[in-house]
């Protein structure tokens, strides 16, 4: 999202998450983590907290550090960073399938995340390249548990600009791969067996997508980018395997 798009998003995410309450204490798997080491990341501001700062922790909540009200009071936070891939570990595919895990859907920021994440995806969309890359961008979404048609849809639409077909291009180049006929997806953070990943492949390949890139075709005055969505189409047919 562009930076005058991006700011009221995000100061909307904070002040929804305003009145989540401040923990007393951060305790994790006494293997795992050390008895003072969440103290530095619940004596500071929220906002204050670097990636360095949160990393660990991003990696480590749910699992070994900290209960699902400690994960949404450093929600917000972890959201921001993780949707501008600051965080150099963990992936941002990992931080946002943690707030599947938490349940966002039943929080009552729910608006306010699902805000924050139509507008990370439109970002996507319309800047090239992203970081994190489109790829990486899609499977994050998926790990939230969330109907995934509006954002594909939203793609497909976007196909008359420049930004959304080389996203496109570079996934269905570089992630999408055929083996005996069956499409998958190379990101080892799919969960395949998921609805969302269902959802991805059906779009792909079960006739969406490849009407959203003929309509495209059919429009484009744009050399390269008749080229690129050539490629696309080529691609989408099942038993093409990239070369």
């Amino acid at each position: 999202m562009a930076e005058k798009a991006r700011v009221p998003v995000v100061e909307d995410l904070y002040a929804a998450f305003a009145n989540v309450p401040h923990p007393v204490n951060l305790d994790g798997c006494p293997c795992c983590v050390g008895p003072n080491e969440g103290r530095p990341l619940l004596s500071r501001p929220l906002r204050d907290l670097a990636a360095e700062d949160l990393a660990r922790y991003a990696a480590k909540a749910l699992s070994t550090w900290g209960g699902p009200e400690d994960f949404r009071y450093f929600a917000p936070r972890l959201l921001e960073l993780a949707a501008d891939d600051a965080f150099g570990w963990p992936d941002a595919e990992i931080v946002f399938t943690k707030f599947g895990q938490a349940g966002w859907h039943d929080w009552p920021q729910r608006d306010a995340v699902a805000a924050f994440l139509n507008a990370f995806w439109s970002r996507t969309l319309t800047g090239f390249p992203t970081r994190p890359s489109v790829g990486s961008a899609l499977c994050a979404l998926a790990g939230v548990n969330a109907d995934m048609a509006p954002w594909l849809d939203e793609w497909g639409s976007a196909l008359m600009s420049e930004p959304a077909v080389r996203e496109l291009h570079e996934f269905v180049t570089g992630e999408l791969t055929w083996r005996r006929g069956r499409p998958r997806l190379a990101n080892a953070f799919w969960d395949t067996s998921s609805d969302p990943y269902q959802q991805v492949i059906s779009w792909l390949t079960g006739g969406d997508a490849a009407a959203a890139v003929s309509a495209a075709i059919a429009l484009t005055e744009d050399e390269a980018a008749l080229e690129l969505l050539m490629e696309i189409e080529s691609r989408l047919s099942p038993g093409v395997s990239p070369r």
